[in-house]
C-alpha cells in the first residue's frame, strides 16, 4: 500500500479549472537536412552526428529542420542514466518530413533501450529544464532493427519528460523496445492523427511502459495535453494510457495538474489493454473505439475521476470495461468520484464491465450503457 499513500494527499488538490493552450507558430525558415549531412546512403552513426549539428544550430534560430523522402538510420549518439539515444532534441526546433515516405530508423543493439529522440534533463541532471516550442510532423519511426539487453523505460520513439508547446502530427512510431510516444508531464502540448504500432517489442506482459502512447504526469498542476484522431495497433501493453508518476517517485512527481486529460476520436486495436491508465485522474476517453485487445479494451487501476464517455468496446478477449481498486474508503481521506463508463457501448466478448479489488473498493458506474452479445455483464471479484 506504500506505493499508493500518495494519493491522500494529491487527491485532496485535485481542482478542475481550465487552462489555455499557448500558441504555437512555426518559423518560416527552413534547413534541408540532405544538403548538410544527412542521407539514406549514410551509416546511422554518420546520420546521428549530422542531423544532431543541424538541431543545434537550428536551436539557435527556431527553425524548421525538413528531412525529405527518404530511408535514414541513426545509431546511438548519446548516453543517458537509463538507455541511449540517437539525437537529443533542443528548444525551438520543427522535424518535418514528406509523410510516410520519410522513415527515420533507428538500429543497433544496446544494453537498456535506444531512443530516437530524448529529452529528459530532469533525469540526467536534476534540472527541471523544459524542452519548448518544438514541432513534429510528417514522418515515420521504424525501429524494427533495434535490440537491448534488459528492458527499461528506454528505446522510444520519442522519450521526452518535462516539455512545453510542442506538437506531433501525421507521425507514426512502428516497432520500438519500450513505448512508441513516451512522453511525460506536458504543459499546452497536442498530439493529433499519430499512429503506434508494434511498440513495446522488448517487453512482457508483466513489464511496465511498453505501450503506443504513454502520458505521464505529475510535476506541475499545470499540465496539459490533448490527443486527438489517433491509432494505436499490436502494442504490448496499452493502446493509450496515462500515469501519475509518483508511483515511482513522489519526492519529484507531487502534483496534480487541474486539466482534465481528453482523447478523442482514437483507435486502438489488439493490444493488451485498448484505453486507460494506472493511478491516473481526470482523464477521459471521448468517442474512442477499441477492438480486438488480448484483454480489456478499457481498463483503470486504483485511478479516479477517471472514464470514458461515448466509447465502443468490441471483441475483446476478457472484458469491455474493467477497474481494478486496491484503495478503499479507509485508504483516503476524502470522498472523490471514482471510475466512470458513461453512454458506452460493448459487444462480441465474455464481460461488459468487470470489477477487480478489493470487496470494500470503489465499483465503477455504468451509466446509460449497452451491452450486446455479452456472456456477463458485471463481474465482482476480491483481489
Amino acid at each position: 500500500m506504500k506505493k499508493f499513500i500518495f494519493l491522500s494527499f494529491i487527491i485532496s488538490l485535485i481542482l478542475l479549472t481550465a487552462c489555455s493552450l499557448p500558441n504555437f507558430s512555426a518559423e518560416n525558415e527552413t534547413i534541408n537536412a540532405a544538403e548538410h549531412g544527412v542521407s539514406a546512403e549514410n551509416s546511422g552513426e554518420l546520420n546521428s552526428k549530422a542531423l544532431q549539428a543541424i538541431i543545434n544550430e537550428a536551436s539557435l534560430s527556431g527553425k524548421t529542420v525538413y528531412i525529405p523522402a527518404g530511408e535514414y538510420e541513426f545509431a546511438e549518439n548519446g548516453s543517458q542514466k537509463i538507455g541511449s539515444h540517437c539525437i537529443k532534441m533542443r528548444s525551438g526546433v520543427s522535424i518535418v518530413g514528406d509523410g510516410e515516405k520519410t522513415v527515420l530508423k533507428p538500429v543497433g543493439h544496446s544494453r537498456y533501450g535506444l531512443d530516437m529522440f530524448y529529452f529528459n534533463d530532469y533525469l540526467d541532471t536534476g534540472d527541471a529544464v523544459y524542452l519548448e516550442n518544438c514541432r513534429f510532423e510528417n514522418f515515420v519511426i521504424d525501429a524494427c532493427e533495434t535490440s537491448c539487453d534488459v528492458y527499461t523505460s528506454a528505446g522510444k520513439g520519442f522519450m521526452f519528460n518535462l516539455f512545453r508547446n510542442c506538437h506531433f502530427k501525421n507521425v507514426t512510431v512502428k516497432n520500438t523496445d519500450a513505448t512508441g510516444f513516451g512522453v511525460d508531464c506536458p504543459i499546452g502540448c497536442t498530439i493529433s492523427g499519430c499512429t503506434a504500432i508494434g511498440c513495446g517489442k522488448a517487453a512482457t506482459s508483466e513489464s511496465s511502459g511498453a505501450s503506443g502512447f504513454g502520458i505521464g504526469f505529475g510535476y506541475s498542476e499545470n499540465e496539459s495535453i490533448s490527443i486527438s484522431d489517433c491509432i494505436a495497433k499490436g502494442n504490448k501493453k496499452f493502446g493509450f494510457f496515462f500515469e501519475h508518476q509518483g508511483r515511482f517517485n513522489i519526492e519529484k512527481y507531487n502534483a496534480v495538474p487541474a486539466e482534465t486529460f481528453k482523447i478523442s476520436g482514437c483507435f486502438a486495436e489488439g493490444n493488451l489493454y485498448g484505453f486507460g491508465g494506472i493511478n491516473t485522474f481526470n482523464t477521459v476517453y471521448e468517442n474512442c473505439v477499441s477492438e480486438n485487445s488480448h484483454l480489456y479494451g478499457f481498463f483503470f487501476e486504483d485511478s479516479f475521476a477517471s472514464g470514458a464517455v461515448g466509447c465502443k468496446s468490441t471483441g475483446e478477449k476478457e472484458a469491455c470495461f474493467a477497474a481494478a481498486q486496491s484503495l478503499t474508503a479507509e485508504d483516503i481521506s476524502i470522498n472523490i468520484s471514482g471510475i466512470y463508463f458513461s453512454h458506452c457501448e460493448g459487444e462480441s466478448s465474455p464481460i461488459g464491465l468487470l470489477t477487480l479489488g478489493k470487496e470494500n473498493a470503489p465499483v465503477p458506474t455504468a451509466e446509460l450503457c449497452v451491452f450486446r452479445d455479452i456472456h456477463t455483464e458485471q463481474v465482482k471479484k476480491e483481489s
